[in-house]
C-alpha cells in the first residue's frame, strides 16, 4: 500500500474538492454556492484558489454559460470517484454476519466459568457461525486489566472483587456453592451435615477469581477442620478425583449439576451458608459498538444456564 505523503496534503484545503465538485455539477457559481450551503463571494474565492492552486482557469464564461476547461474534465473524472467513495465510507456502518465470517475471539475465563458457557458456545458456533473460533485463555484477577486494556482479550468473564475503572462490567449470573462426593467411597447423608463436611477430606479449585471469597470464608471460619488434600484449577480434575477417592468436591452449582452425574457423584448443598458468587462479563469501552464484539457479547448472554 503507498503512504499517503501527509504532511505535503495538509498544506491543501480539502474542501476546496468540494467546491470544485459542485461547480463541475453545476456550472454556476450560483447554485454551486447553494449546493453548499455557502454565500456567492465565498465560492468565488474558493473558484479563484483553485485556479491557482491547478494554475488553469478550470470554467470559462461563454455569454452566460460556465464551460469546463479540458483540465477541470481530468480533474473531475480522477475527483468525483474519490468523493463519492469518501461518501460511503463516512456513512456506512461496520458490519458482521457471523455466519461469513471468519474471526477469532479470545475470551478471557477460567475453569468454572468455562465449564458453564464455552460448551454451549461451541455448540452454537458449530451450527450457526462454522467460521468463528473461541480461545479460552485462564487469567488471573489482577492481569485482566491490562489485557483487555492492550488489547490482548476481546471479553472477560471472571467474578471481579474491585473497582474496575475505565472497563466496562455487566452481570452475567449470579453462583452458588455445592459439594459433590462418591455415595460408595464417602458415607454422607444428602443432604449433607455440618460434622460429616468437616469430617471429610476435600479438594477444591483454586483459580483466585472462582473460589477465593468462598477459601477466604473456609480459612476464615473452619481452617483447623478443613482438611484440604488437594486443589486444581481444571475442575473436571476435580471431579474426577471425588469419583475415585473419598474426599468431597465443593464448587460452583451449575457445574455440578451439568457433570455431576457423568462421575457418579452425589450433590449436596452446603451446610452452612456462604454468599452466592456474581459472575461478570467485562470488556473495554473501546469494544461498545464494534458489532463483532456485540454480537459475541450476545451470545455469551445466551448461554448462561
Amino acid at each position: 500500500m503507498q503512504a499517503i505523503n501527509h504532511f505535503n496534503l495538509r498544506t491543501f484545503d480539502l474542501n476546496l474538492l468540494l467546491a470544485f465538485d459542485a461547480l463541475m455539477q453545476e456550472l454556476s457559481v450560483t447554485r454551486a454556492a447553494a449546493r453548499l450551503k455557502i454565500r456567492q463571494p465565498a465560492m468565488s474565492h474558493a473558484l479563484a484558489n483553485l485556479r491557482t492552486l491547478f494554475d488553469d482557469a478550470l470554467f470559462i464564461r461563454t455569454g452566460h454559460v460556465m464551460q469546463a476547461t479540458a483540465r477541470a474534465k481530468a480533474l473531475h473524472a480522477a475527483l468525483h470517484p474519490l468523493l463519492l467513495q469518501m461518501q460511503e465510507a463516512l456513512a456506512a456502518k461496520a458490519r458482521f454476519d457471523p455466519a461469513s465470517e471468519t474471526r477469532t475471539f479470545r475470551l478471557g475465563i477460567n475453569g468454572q466459568a468455562e465449564a458453564i458457557i464455552v460448551p454451549a458456545l461451541v455448540a452454537h458456533l458449530g451450527q450457526h457461525a462454522p467460521g468463528i473460533r473461541i480461545q479460552s485463555i485462564p487469567i488471573a484477577e489482577q492481569a485482566f486489566h491490562v489485557l483487555l486494556n492492550d488489547d490482548r482479550i476481546d471479553l472477560m468473564i471472571a467474578h471481579a472483587s474491585d473497582d474496575l475503572g475505565w472497563l466496562r462490567r455487566e452481570k452475567l449470573y449470579r453462583e452458588q456453592y455445592v459439594c459433590c462426593f462418591n455415595p460408595s467411597l464417602l458415607a454422607c447423608s444428602t443432604p449433607i451435615t455440618a460434622d460429616e463436611y468437616f469430617a471429610a477430606v476435600h479438594g477444591l479449585v483454586s483459580a483466585d477469581m472462582d473460589l477465593s471469597g468462598f477459601l477466604a470464608y473456609m480459612l476464615r471460619h473452619a481452617a483447623a477442620q478443613l482438611q484440604v488434600t488437594h486443589s486444581s484449577h481444571n475442575v473436571m480434575t476435580l471431579l474426577a478425583m471425588a469419583a475415585q477417592s473419598p474426599l468431597i468436591a465443593s464448587l460452583h452449582g451449575r457445574v455440578a449439576a451439568r457433570h455431576a452425574a457423568a462421575f457418579g457423584l452425589a450433590i449436596s448443598p452446603l451446610p452452612f451458608d456462604v454468599d452466592d458468587l456474581e459472575v461478570d462479563m467485562i470488556w473495554h469501552p473501546r469494544s461498545d459498538n464494534d458489532p463483532a464484539l456485540d454480537w459475541f457479547r450476545a451470545l455469551v448472554r445466551s448461554c448462561v444456564p
